[in-house]
């Protein structure tokens, strides 16, 4: 006696697939009987369908006894010597399944419910949790409606349809019918319609898709109902324990739909009671989604090997959504909660998730960085749980693994006019700008914290979003938009009497005019930087404008300048408090072009390698293969035949950031193996 048990609509669906797939076997009749779950109660009479099935078995209705325990009997005496399939539909619990149980060894009873029904397990039941079909299942299903023909006719077609319906048996089946009653249109048409989530319609005006979803969201508690809400206004499909949990509202602040009952929809889910007993309803109202197939779990072992010693939880085990729950979850929250309320859930998971990791991981790899207060006190985010990383590597893998999400919810906090907390999500982002660049994103996200910050009226966040977006600019090469945009920064310093902001502007503004060649103006600039960080005590910052004058030294040929400049500079990030050793691992790497310069090519390739080991322990790609570029003109000037390898190995670092120096490093190699092979 297999029991089907899924929430999703398509359940039927699938039954009646699978008996006409045992037909062969030919049982004697197919009684069946939908109990319409979640109706009225009268539509469960189990006597009523009883009589209905000792009818179609061959009782004369006129001997039929009108007392249920006679029915039963007389029910198991009819089908004991036959071969039955029975099809319960839609039960909503054991006691409709009871009395209909046939008493022949060859009959079977199939059973179709939102519900486990384990009871029916003590008489001889298995039960089967039927989650969305594979490929290979939805498109034999598909195909089994439409006819082979149809689908060898376009099979790429056909099996974009089948991935478009992620794999629910109802939404298969409608498409599939769609496309059996309209034999002359072709089924990439159809796969144009369903490429609209919000326009799943067939051409006679019958919805696909989003009923089943709809169905599945209606079966659904309240709080399950808020919960899946909830989900459709996140700009993520992805979700952890603790975001699902940030999700859920205090139960004063819980979105309550039109015509819901306040007393109907409090479950108790009080932040201030105990922790095991708010997971534990969490969990429950969890496993109500991924029971209706609108959630889909997905356990830790199936998570990437940094999950097992993530803090947040985000890595697994998670829940994902699909695409077509998703915007069904977004029209009706769209439909049912105010903006406010909307706005307010995507606030939490920031709050609770993912702030406190992003501001550990900033305060780890950048521990000297000025940073503004976020708007919700530190006590307030200690209740919601400390996040410690192990390590700076471990880190700055989180920021890695999770940029894209971390990007989303700053669209969206900026989206709901939490401009903000917009602002200070990307300003806590550049730990993993300055080590994984990821440039083209971190211009998309710097543009949106100038914007936030224009909505602020905040002229020092302008100020900084503008210095940031010309330093990206320049590692770009997009020189006239960094021009403009660090004069702009430089005038708003200026308006502001900020004397750290404007030595700031101007260093940015030497880096500027050092990757346009004006030199001279480029180390005026970084004196004048130098001098003004030196006034306020800015001691780390006067280091890196000191840096930048040795290292563009170096460019102009002053080897021997530079060696007393970097070395200088060396003393001065030795001397710090508060110990930057990025910073002091990029100084190195210029030394070791200024002694390269000079023919000092021992303390050269001291100097390189040590770079190199020490940006692979602090997890710079983009620096290291600086080192090893390094190494490699070393080998170049004495004649090592290292010269190609080390090459390909600079290449493929810089290749792993998409760093704007990888075509010329690759120009290099390609002439260095043809030199090698002539």
């Amino acid at each position: 006696m297999p029991l089907c048990c899924t929430a999703d609509p398509g359940k039927s669906i699938l039954v009646v697939w699978w008996l006409l797939d045992i037909r062969e076997r030919s049982p004697d009749e197919v009684p069946y009987a939908r109990f319409d779950a979640g109706g009225p109660a009268h539509t469960h009479d189990r006597g009523v369908v009883l009589v209905g099935f000792l009818f179609a078995l061959g009782a004369a209705q006129d001997v039929l006894p009108v007392d249920v325990d006679y029915c039963v009997a007389l029910y198991r005496t009819l089908t004991a010597h036959r071969a039955l399939v029975v099809l319960l539909d839609d039960v909503e619990h054991t006691e409709q399944v009871t009395p209909l149980l046939p008493s022949g060894s060859a009959c079977l009873v199939v059973t179709t419910s939102r519900h486990p029904l384990g009871s029916l397990i003590e008489h001889g039941a298995r039960v089967h949790r039927v989650g969305p079909l594979d490929h290979a299942d939805g498109l034999a299903l598909f195909q089994g409606i439409t006819g082979p023909d149809r689908v060898h006719s376009d099979r790429p077609a056909a099996a974009r349809l089948v991935e478009l319906c992620c794999g629910r048996p109802l939404t298969i089946a409608a498409c599939a019918a769609a496309a059996a009653i309209r034999p002359g249109v072709p089924l990439a048409d159809l796969v144009d319609d369903l490429n609209r989530p919000l326009d799943m319609l067939d051409r006679n005006g019958d919805i696909l898709v989003n009923h089943a979803v709809q169905a599945d969201y209606d079966g659904l508690t309240p709080l399950g109902q808020a919960l899946f809400r909830l989900i459709g206004v996140q700009p993520t499909s992805r979700f952890s324990f603790r975001m699902l949990t940030a999700l859920l509202p205090p139960a004063q602040a819980r979105p309550l739909p039109v015509g819901t009952r306040t007393a109907d929809y409090d479950h108790g889910l009080d932040p201030s009671g105990p922790r095991s007993r708010r997971d534990s309803r969490v969990r429950r109202v969890i496993d109500e989604l991924t029971g209706a197939a609108l959630l889909v779990g997905h356990p830790l072992d199936t998570a990437p090997v940094s999950a097992a010693i993530d803090p947040t939880g985000m890595s697994g085990p998670v829940w994902t959504i699909e695409a077509v729950p998703h915007q069904v979850a977004r029209e009706l929250a769209d439909t049912l909660d105010l903006p406010e309320v909307r706005a307010a859930a995507v606030v939490r998971v920031v709050d609770q998730v993912l702030w406190p990791a992003l501001h550990a991981a900033d305060i780890l790899i950048t521990p000297y960085r000025r940073r503004t207060p976020y708007p919700v006190p530190s006590e307030d985010l200690a209740r919601f749980g400390e996040v410690v990383f192990a390590d700076r590597a471990q880190a700055l893998t989180w920021l890695d693994l999770h940029v894209d999400t971390l990007a989303a919810y700053a669209h969206a906090l900026y989206a709901a006019g939490e401009y903000r907390r917009a602002l200070l999500l990307v300003d806590a982002l550049w730990p993993l700008w300055l080590h994984r660049k990821h440039y083209e994103l971190r211009l998309e996200l710097d543009a949106l914290a100038l914007r936030a910050a224009g909505e602020l009226g905040d002229e020092a966040a302008r100020a900084e979003m503008l210095k940031r977006i010309g330093l990206v600019q320049i590692s770009l090469g997009g020189y006239e938009e960094a021009h403009e945009a660090l004069r702009a920064a430089l005038a708003l310093r200026l308006t502001l009497r900020d004397q750290w902001g404007q030595a700031d502007c101007r260093n940015a503004l030497g880096l500027y005019h050092r990757a346009v060649g004006d030199s001279d103006f480029a180390a005026t600039q970084f004196r004048l930087a130098a001098n003004t960080y030196r006034a306020v005590g800015a001691l780390r910052e006067q280091g890196l404008a000191n840096h930048n004058l040795g290292a563009l030294q170096v460019d102009t040929g002053q080897y021997s300048l530079a060696v007393v400049q970097l070395q200088r500079t060396a003393e001065e990030f030795a001397a710090l408090a508060e110990p930057d050793e990025y910073n002091a691992l990029r100084v190195r790497i210029d030394l070791a072009r200024a002694h390269l310069g000079l023919r000092h090519y021992r303390a050269a390739r001291d100097l390189a390698v040590e770079a190199a080991d020490g940006m692979a322990l602090v997890g710079n790609p983009a620096e290291r293969a600086r080192a090893v570029e390094v190494l490699a003109d070393i080998a170049q000037a004495t004649d090592d035949p290292s010269y190609p390898q080390r090459l390909a190995e600079a290449l493929a670092l810089y290749e792993s950031v998409n760093s704007p120096r990888t075509d010329r490093l690759r120009t290099r190699l390609a002439a260095a193996t043809a030199q090698d092979e002539r």
